[in-house]
């Protein structure tokens, strides 16, 4: 079956303009995503690509994402959740019968999220299948650790506390949730009617045989119930590798609405594909002794699912095989094994890795790499041109996600690699979409009340000391053509998407050192952020003991809004490029700096009390200004703010159309604001 052919794990239709009518909104859609998520590498499935390109052509104002799934594919799951938080419209996830492990976070994209009350959602972290030695498997825990971590933010933005979700998904358990227990969790915002969703027990073998343990309460079997075929993946791994069996699933209407006709037909079709299943899984051992009995057996045996047959296989295949002591053999696909040969064989060849000298594509050119992605694909090819060209365009073909791994990589090393100041005195925030935001300050929360024995407690506010902020995306393009790959320039190819990586963080850092240069506007008074009124702004020095000690003092006396003293001490000084060694001076001098007789012994009372970090940003203001900044993990100072918390660049990836191979796109969404003027100091200088 072709990929044009697959049936979709989703489903996206419009609402009559009558019903949108009613309910009050300009228009109106629904997406059903009810089966497993992303694309499979045994099986013609449907990607996260599809998914994303439909939802983000729907032009409308309300859109409504029913999940019944038990999850699939992680990075499919993310793209899925991101593009449902970019849509423009009022998105509304409603859980209607399980929203198990991904699609537990395609479930947190809703502005609003629900759940029926006979509904579960169930949370663990990412696995995966892997082959290799001790080194690779700690490399690969690592990696799962990331895309952990990377789902734990949008959970967290969600209301999720930190604790819990790092919990959940550090454990190795599966964590299963009513609706009532998902709602105290902060895990959906609202508890739905309950549907009259069924399901047999085959749905109930399939779950208990994909996760290691499965409620009870999961399936109620009715009787006279229909039954249609879905299909079960692998779940919840970067790259799913999914070996198709065939689950019945209880269809969510009643059987008396229905033609029974039909009913027996997807019967029987759903029991047809159980049969072909399995004799796949059994075909490779069909000469070995006692196969074949054990194939009819599960084929006659319509409660064995593939699942369960798979198990009897393997048990039968261990009769009498005497294991081999400290040996440990773990099976993965061949096609991801060879893929990620291919892409560390490019990233050490770009620098961006080491040489493997056992890696069987060590030194392969990228015409080379094009060829072999081809003949794996079992395209036919010619010519260089043509090699290049069915690399790039064939479905089944891996060659551009090599090409968007290298990218992604050298990418990620150039935006960590970037020597930027910035993160030294700022704090990193997180806003869940682009409209405007006020970011509170804590730094104003008014002193304890003293309470006398049977006293009452009042309640503390922060004042109105919140900034607007809002999210910007900043991002480019680059393209990959097929000369380029015929000319085998990897390194040039592996240097774009690196120095778009360090551009990425400069572009937050031009975003950062702006405040200070442009001095903007405070919400909460209306005065700019260095004002004398504020107390934040000297008068005019050089960097001397005593022009450093007058800041220390004027940060440290700064007041709360009601009146009572911060203390807040000066941690780092900013200053241009060009005060950096006065600065250093003034930092590490044993005697006082500025000190008018030649012969000082006057100790330095600011020696090594603060940190010097230099900028040529602020010299392209003034060579003279200086700044003094507090500790942004005790004191507000300033924020950057990224979009779900996503602080690195994303990169996305396309058939060219203006080119002749393919394009690249790398984004960030940032926006920064000054959070409260006491923990931030200047001195114009001079």
């Amino acid at each position: 079956m072709s990929a044009a052919q697959a049936q979709p794990w989703y489903t996206v239709r419009h609402k009559t303009a009558i019903s949108a009518a009613a309910a009050g909104v300009q228009s109106a859609a629904e997406v059903l995503i009810y089966g497993d998520i992303g694309e499979s590498w045994c099986d013609e499935t449907v990607a996260a690509k599809d998914f994303v390109r439909e939802i983000s052509a729907l032009d409308v104002t309300e859109l409504t994402v029913r999940i019944n799934s038990y999850g699939g594919s992680v990075t499919d799951g993310m793209a899925i959740h991101n593009a449902l938080k970019r849509h423009k419209a009022h998105v509304v996830t409603e859980v209607d019968g399980c929203a198990y492990s991904i699609s537990s976070l395609i479930a947190q994209a809703g502005s609003t999220r629900r759940m029926a009350s006979n509904a579960l959602m169930m949370v663990h972290a990412p696995w995966d299948v892997v082959l290799g030695n001790a080194a690779v498997m700690r490399e690969y825990a690592d990696s799962l650790d990331q895309y952990a971590t990377a789902m734990a933010t949008s959970f967290v933005a969600k209301g999720v506390a930190q604790a819990d979700i790092d919990a959940w998904l550090a454990d190795g358990k599966d964590h299963y949730f009513t609706a009532q227990e998902a709602l105290a969790q902060g895990l959906i915002d609202e508890i739905s009617d309950p549907l009259p969703i069924a399901a047999s027990a085959h749905v109930r073998d399939a779950a208990q045989a994909r996760y290691s343990r499965q409620p009870a309460a999961v399936v109620q079997p009715r009787a006279a119930t229909a039954a249609m075929p879905t299909k079960e993946n692998s779940m919840d791994k970067p790259e799913t590798q999914a070996v198709q069996t065939s689950v019945v699933a209880a269809a969510p209407t009643a059987v008396a609405a229905q033609d029974q006709q039909a009913i027996v037909q997807a019967a029987l079709q759903a029991d047809k594909e159980r049969r072909q299943a399995i004799a796949a899984q059994f075909a490779p051992f069909a000469q070995r002794e006692g196969v074949s009995a054990l194939l009819r057996q599960c084929e006659d045996d319509s409660a064995t699912t593939v699942a369960a047959a798979g198990q009897k296989l393997l048990s039968h295949m261990a009769k009498g095989v005497e294991p081999i002591a400290g040996s440990v053999v773990t099976v993965a696909d061949e096609a991801d094994v060879q893929r990620a040969a291919k892409v560390k064989a490019l990233l050490a060849r770009a620098g961006l890795g080491k040489q493997d000298g056992a890696n069987p594509y060590r030194g392969h050119t990228l015409l080379e790499m094009a060829r072999a992605s081809a003949a794996r694909a079992g395209v036919g090819v010619g010519d260089k041109m043509q090699v290049v060209a069915s690399a790039f365009t064939h479905s089944t073909s891996d060659f551009p996600m090599l090409l968007q791994e290298v990218a992604r990589s050298a990418m990620s090393q150039g935006y960590t690699e970037a020597d930027e100041t910035f993160p030294l005195w700022t704090r990193a925030g997180t806003l869940n979409d682009f409209r405007p935001s006020k970011r509170v300050s804590l730094g104003a929360f008014a002193n304890l009340d003293l309470i006398p024995e049977g006293g009452e407690y009042k309640s503390g506010t922060i004042g109105e000391s919140g900034q607007s902020v809002v999210l910007a995306t900043y991002g480019k393009m680059f393209s990959i053509t097929r000369q380029a790959i015929i000319n085998d320039d990897l390194g040039a190819f592996a240097a774009i998407p690196r120095a778009m990586g360090r551009a990425a963080i400069r572009t937050v850092a031009d975003l950062v050192y702006a405040v200070l240069n442009g001095n903007p506007v405070m919400d909460e008074d209306g005065k700019t952020l260095f004002h004398a009124d504020h107390g934040n702004l000297l008068p005019a020095a050089g960097i001397t003991t005593d022009s450093v000690d007058a800041m220390q003092s004027a940060m440290a006396l700064q007041k709360t809004k009601d009146g009572h003293v911060t203390n807040v001490p000066l941690k780092y000084l900013l200053v241009p490029v060009s005060l950096r060694g006065a600065a250093n001076t003034v930092r590490a001098s044993e005697f006082a700096v500025g000190a008018s007789a030649k012969n000082n012994t006057v100790p330095n009372i600011v020696r090594e009390s603060f940190e010097v970090i230099a900028d040529a940003r602020l010299d392209a203001k003034s060579k003279l200004a200086w700044y003094g900044a507090a500790d942004p993990n005790l004191y507000d100072t300033v924020e950057v703010n990224y979009l779900d918390g996503n602080q690195t660049p994303y990169l996305e990836q396309q058939q060219g159309w203006t080119v002749d191979g393919t394009e690249f796109k790398v984004r960030i969404d940032a926006g920064v604001s000054p959070l409260n003027f006491r923990g931030l100091a200047k001195n114009p200088g001079q």
